[in-house]
């Protein structure tokens, strides 16, 4: 690493590794999301985030771990919780959803209280964004309720004067839970980053209205330029070409396309090496008897020395079988 340049670290942990890592990097942790069985955890400047999705592979927790090399100072506006090490800002909120509440509604308030969080902080581009929430694809009020929690994220990005273009999306994905609120965390920065669509597919803010009222706000995948060190976001992706899912039924097919859609957001990047970087993923399965396959292909792919978590979720469409998602650091600078 070149002088000055702070590096990011991004680390899935199992049960028996998490405390010691806290430990370790006191001080530097950004963000902590715990995935499967909650576990009692070490202080950490803001309280872990737990999503009520099961692990798979024989683990019952695994939890993803945000560090910053520089300092990690903690901050709270408009009851989110968020980190910034001076170059980058993470936060996250929580929202239940009381008798009465539609998704769409709920989805509005928390982006409309993220935008004042940003702007405040002065940490304006959303870069990357997380998003969680039980019966993804069931109905509510007539709508989908993926569909609805769309209609809400894009009524708040109207409201704060946000253009809906790859100049101001971040990267994003959005899957189902079990039980429980809807969870979003995020990072932002004071720079924007570079949008990196698929030619393979239609832009998701340009979906045609058979998916919805309003579009999903995303960008495939989001290059940016963090203290000095190249960061490659890839949001949650899917067999999907154009705008249409392809490979009904067949998930070994499912996931040759979505690795496929991943390789080809990864040659747009002039900085990937696979000897010399660090590559994550986290990986959502539908249905648990795929996982064997999805984990073979997921190794051919990228080989032993990228690390994935695989999660037991449904997916933003009822036909997706798998999703992935993924971060790409490059330490060679």
């Amino acid at each position: 690493m070149r002088s000055g340049v702070t590096q990011f670290g991004l680390a899935y942990l199992d049960a028996d590794e998490i405390g010691t890592y806290l430990e370790r990097h006191r001080g530097h942790v950004m963000s902590v999301i715990g995935f499967g069985r909650a576990l009692p955890l070490p202080a950490t400047p803001c309280a872990p985030i737990q999503v009520d999705i099961p692990v798979l592979g024989g683990n019952a927790s695994s939890f993803e771990v945000w560090t910053s090399d520089a300092p990690v100072t903690a901050c709270e506006y408009q009851g989110i919780c968020g980190t910034t090490d001076g170059k980058v800002l993470f936060g996250s909120l929580s929202l239940p959803q009381h008798a009465g509440e539609t998704l769409e509604t709920l989805a509005e308030q928390a982006y409309m209280r993220i935008f004042k969080f940003i702007d405040h902080l002065d940490y304006r581009n959303l870069l990357r964004v997380w998003h969680y929430f039980p019966q993804i694809n069931d109905d509510e009020n007539g709508l989908e309720r993926y569909r609805g929690f769309n209609v809400g994220r894009h009524a708040a990005f109207v409201a704060n004067g946000r253009s809906i273009s790859e100049e101001s999306v971040p990267a994003a994905s959005a899957l189902g839970s079990n039980s429980g609120s809807l969870v979003i965390y995020f990072m932002a920065g004071k720079q924007p980053g570079k949008a990196v669509e698929n030619p393979r597919q239609v832009s998701a803010y340009h979906y045609p209205d058979k998916f919805g009222p309003k579009s999903p706000i995303f960008v495939r995948a989001l290059a940016a330029t963090l203290g000095g060190q190249d960061c490659f976001f890839i949001s949650g992706t899917a067999s999907i070409v154009g705008f249409e899912t392809l490979h009904h039924g067949d998930s070994e097919k499912q996931t040759a396309e979505t690795l496929l859609n991943i390789r080809t957001l990864l040659q747009q990047i002039p900085h990937y090496d696979a000897a010399r970087g660090r590559m994550l993923l986290k990986v959502y399965v539908r249905h648990e008897h795929d996982l064997a396959m999805v984990q073979a292909k997921v190794l051919a792919e990228f080989g032993a020395a990228c690390k994935a978590v695989y999660l037991h979720s449904n997916i933003c469409r009822s036909d997706l079988l798998l999703e992935i998602e993924g971060a790409y650091f490059n330490d060679a600078q």
